[in-house]
């Protein structure tokens, strides 16, 4: 390499991520990526070469000049140098600042670089790097119907019950939900569609596929989609267009601005929601990854179309997943994935969790913490009160003269337990009580 090339290529170092990515030797380890892989791979290929102090043709060249061997040894240093001197950056989270990236990011990296160098035909063997300990607390929990039917009990924002009913009964990942616009459901919710068919690209792997969203999904979208074009008193009427985003922040700041949902934001309201289900604990609410938020619901979507006989390339298709290179000639057509869908969508359907009635014993429990707030049940001489308007009462009284509650103790005609006056049916039999 002349001289004149060389410093070319290591003032390519300085440019823009978009510059750097367009070089050679990095170009093809990007060829069919999506376009969030392609920018962090390139971001990952420069921090490698810049550590190194080399152009990616020389970091190519010097290994092909030393060998396999060495070069493993280089990317061995690399690895320590990321777990021991690495400064985290602005948008590293909590940890921003902080010297060392964690094993797991560590090897990611190494991996990204690793590619870099077998797309310029240098294969590297395994580095047999440390193995991540997996936390138990860190396990994605599965989240049935009834998990899912009580999020939406105490979500609070129609915005995040749609993205909850689409990540669960749609598999939609964080970048797909946030990547959908009003243009990828405009016309299934026109026709009437159910399910309904989103035909997507798949950033991540950049692959074409479609999935659907049930009944539920398309209910509350449909009130969603009316709120912002009629206006609330947070959010003022909206002209809705193909290429308007289908989930805006809501956010006080950004809130008028009507920008696309971003991924910190809905991680925040979905563990605030978990946290209000009960899924997750107090202890669970600080740390950065959320065991029952967006990952798990698509994780639960998988699982459940599984345990209802759906084959698994119908689930991978439906995922986004890429097939295996003789699956992709085999590959389910629209009809058929929405067949396989609708007979498993029970099992997603919120609207078919029925609540369990209490237990007799749970029912007993309540009858005599009610009776003996009433008063009417004691027995000890002590002073009776109105449940309703707390005035001192006679046991033998059948109703309050002060309020006209009714207080006094009847028999079911039907079962002959115990109930109070002021009830109109039995909690054991469903009789009808006559006051």
């Amino acid at each position: 390499m002349i001289e004149g090339e060389r410093v070319e290529a290591k003032a390519d170092l300085e440019r823009d991520n978009k510059a750097f990515s367009e070089l050679k030797e990095v170009k093809l380890t990007l060829i069919g990526r999506g376009e969030k892989i392609r920018e962090n791979r390139s971001r990952l290929i420069k921090l490698y070469c810049k550590w190194r102090g080399l152009s990616p043709r020389e970091v190519i060249e010097e290994a092909k000049r030393v060998g396999v061997k060495k070069t493993e040894h280089k990317l061995k240093e690399f690895y320590d140098w990321l777990r021991t001197d690495y400064v985290i950056p602005e948008k590293g989270g909590k940890r921003k600042g902080e010297k060392g990236l964690a094993p797991r990011s560590a090897g990611r990296v190494i991996e990204d670089v690793r590619v870099f160098y077998k797309e310029n035909d240098i294969p590297i063997g395994d580095l047999h790097l440390p193995t991540p300990r997996k936390l138990k607390e860190n396990f994605r929990k599965f989240l049935s119907a009834q998990d899912v039917k009580r999020m939406m009990d105490v979500c609070e924002r129609l915005r995040d019950k749609v993205i909850i009913l689409c990540a669960f009964q749609a598999g939609l990942g964080m970048k797909e939900l946030i990547s959908l616009n009003y243009g990828d459901v405009a016309e299934g919710l026109d026709k009437g569609e159910i399910p309904l068919t989103l035909h997507l690209i798949r950033e991540k792997e950049g692959i074409e596929y479609y999935t659907f969203l049930g009944e539920d999904a398309v209910d509350i979208l449909r009130c969603y989609i009316k709120l912002r074009r009629k206006g609330s008193r947070y959010l003022s009427p909206e002209d809705i267009k193909n290429d308007s985003p289908l989930f805006i922040s809501e956010s006080n700041r950004r809130r008028s601005e009507r920008v696309r949902a971003y991924e910190g934001g809905i991680n925040r309201a979905m563990q605030a929601v978990a946290l209000k289900a009960g899924l997750i604990s107090e202890d669970e609410k600080g740390r950065t990854l959320n065991t029952a938020g967006i990952h798990a619901l698509r994780a639960s979507f998988s699982t459940i179309l599984r345990d209802q006989g759906v084959p698994s390339d119908y689930v991978e298709e439906m995922l986004g997943h890429k097939l295996p290179y003789d699956g992709a000639y085999m590959r389910a057509t629209v009809n058929r994935l929405k067949v396989a869908y609708v007979k498993a969508y029970p099992a997603l359907s919120i609207k078919q969790v029925v609540v369990k009635p209490p237990r007799k014993e749970e029912i007993d429990e309540r009858v005599k913490e009610y009776l003996a707030r009433a008063g009417i049940t004691n027995h000890m001489g002590s002073i009776y009160k109105c449940p309703s308007c707390s005035s001192n009462i006679d046991q033998n009284w059948k109703a309050c003269p002060y309020c006209g509650l009714d207080i006094g103790i009847t028999k079911c005609p039907k079962c002959n337990s115990t109930s109070s006056l002021s009830w109109k049916v039995c909690p054991y039999c469903k009789e009808k009580l006559k006051n």
